[in-house]
């Protein structure tokens, strides 16, 4: 007696991403375990879309009018996914591919434990040559991972509190407890939130290393050598992603967040940054106006239910 193999869809949100985006697409056509693709394209203006037209298979592609961040564009993919009877979800950035193997791998470990909501697998560098530095530093906190591989006697799983949403495996349970990926976060921050917002509902996060998959990042630059912009961008996310954490007091985390800004924009003005002095007070700018919304969002994220979806 044979059973019916799970439904597994998997997500790319694309902005300008000709670079990456035909990689994208073959690794996943090429994995041993098939998975539906939904590309959800936040209004490029590249050839991207032209690009997947052109490709073969059947790939279903969302063109959003605007620009809808990380968190919309797979939101719509998401929403489309659980209303087509997706079992569990892949969630893979514009600039990564898979393994053949991954997908199958990761799969079988989740029909084991349903108390694991996110899975990511190990995160090479876009040429396979090293893992992702990047990668490893989110996985730092979990040290029996190092001192495994150094043995040479690699688990199966290692439990973190967080991984970069650069490829993740969840679980339909995981999206129907919790939703989707906090809007309020455009770019930067939401993977961190949703993470956190898994734990407080009782969802573990694992790493899977033996399971696969390729990223290319300049993420690790660091803080000084990126855009005026994206510095923004992430002092913006990393302020709201603590006011939002749902197993904190609001009221104390805003003012923890006050006292906090105030040490390091002194520290930052003590080093001669004003650029990234300038980056934290547009930052702070920003979200005051936020602050009625984000602990509306806060309070939400405390309850169960399809959150924006």
């Amino acid at each position: 007696m044979t059973t019916n193999p799970p439904i597994i869809h998997a997500i790319i949100a694309t902005w300008n991403s000709r670079k990456w985006i035909r990689q994208a697409i073959e690794s996943l056509q090429n994995s041993t375990i098939p998975a539906s693709i939904i590309v959800v394209d936040n209004a490029s203006s590249d050839d991207t879309v032209t690009i997947i037209r052109g490709l073969p298979g059947d790939i279903e592609l969302f063109q959003m009018p605007e620009n809808l961040g990380f968190a919309g564009a797979n939101n719509y993919g998401l929403r489309h996914a659980l209303d087509h009877g997706a079992e569990y979800i892949v969630l893979l950035n514009q600039d990564a591919k898979v393994a053949p193997e991954m997908i199958a791998g990761i799969i079988r470990f989740f029909e084991q434990h349903s108390d694991y909501g996110i899975i990511s697998p190990l995160h090479m560098n876009y040429e396979g040559a090293v893992v992702d530095p990047v990668f490893l530093s989110f996985v730092s906190e979990n040290t029996s991972i190092a001192s495994d591989a150094l043995t040479q006697k690699i688990r199966e799983i290692y439990e973190v509190p967080f991984i970069n949403a650069a490829v993740w495996l969840i679980s339909r349970a995981l999206v129907e407890k919790i939703g989707g990926f906090d809007p309020i976060f455009f770019m930067y921050g939401e993977d961190q939130d949703y993470c956190h917002r898994a734990r407080f509902h009782g969802f573990k996060i694992g790493v899977a290393p033996k399971a696969m998959a390729y990223h290319w990042h300049d993420g690790g630059k660091h803080l000084q050598k990126k855009s005026f912009r994206e510095q923004c961008l992430r002092q913006c996310a990393q302020i709201l992603y603590r006011l939002k954490r749902p197993d904190h007091i609001f009221i104390l985390s805003l003012f923890g967040i006050l006292g906090t800004w105030v040490q390091r924009a002194l520290i930052v003005l003590a080093y001669g940054d004003f650029r990234q002095f300038a980056a934290m007070i547009v930052a702070v700018v920003k979200v005051v106006p936020k602050i009625p919304s984000v602990k509306r969002h806060h309070a939400e994220c405390r309850r169960s239910g399809r959150l924006w979806l």
